[in-house]
């Protein structure tokens, strides 16, 4: 997400408290993800997800990979969109379903989708961590995928400077992400797809977006999940 220029001076210490809090914020403090997410990035969090609604069709059938607290999947069900949550943490996964009908979950890794090849015309995630490196990541998006369909990914989120408030979630942000080079690398292309990265801008800030088109050689024709 925002990271300075400068070395970490410690970035041993800095990976340890990210996994640390990815670890408690997707299991035992999932319940209060969306209220912290939504202070700590003062209300753009849901904006720089809701970025990706714009960018597929309202008719298509789509499946979001690491679905969370299932926020996105129930925006996109409100407005009559056909959308599958997936998400592998029990945690956010008992945090989704009490929304009710609203979301269409699903508890499933990325790299492993119980959906029909072929059969979905968009994958959409936001803010996906190394998972979406994973060869068999790749491999499943491109097999539920109908020819000429799309995926689309929200890289990061940038808060612009304006404002007292927001200057200081900038540097407490900068302090936790770091550099470039201590966080995990999201590519800015996918083995499979033609495709583009865009920049957003959004109420108070900018999301970076990545947007994908299937390879018609890179239709899967093997068996599908049922």
């Amino acid at each position: 997400m925002l990271r300075s220029d400068r070395r970490p001076r410690h970035p041993n210490v800095r990976r340890l408290g990210q996994r640390l809090a990815f670890a408690a914020l997707y299991g035992p403090l999932a319940t209060v993800y969306d209220r912290f997410t939504g202070w700590l990035f003062l209300g753009e969090w849901a904006r720089w997800q809701a970025t990706a609604l714009a960018l597929v069709p309202v008719s298509a059938r789509v499946v979001e990979l690491g679905a969370g607290t299932g926020a996105l999947a129930a925006t996109a069900r409100a407005a009559g969109r056909t959308w599958i949550a997936v998400e592998p943490s029990p945690a956010m996964i008992g945090v989704a379903a009490r929304r009710g009908r609203a979301v269409s979950l699903v508890r499933a890794s990325a790299g492993s989708l119980p959906i029909a090849a072929g059969t979905v015309d968009a994958v959409v995630a936001t803010f996906p961590t190394s998972y979406l490196l994973d060869a068999a990541t790749a491999s499943e998006v491109r097999r539920v995928l109908r020819h000429g369909g799309m995926v689309v990914v929200v890289l990061s989120g940038t808060l612009s400077p304006d404002g007292r408030r927001r200057r200081i979630h900038r540097g407490a942000l900068r302090q936790f992400y770091g550099p470039p080079a201590a966080s995990t690398p999201i590519p800015c292309a996918l083995p499979g797809f033609t495709g583009e990265v865009r920049l957003v801008p959004t109420y108070h800030g900018s999301a970076t977006v990545y947007i994908g088109t299937l390879a018609p050689t890179s239709v899967a024709t093997g068996p599908s999940l049922a």
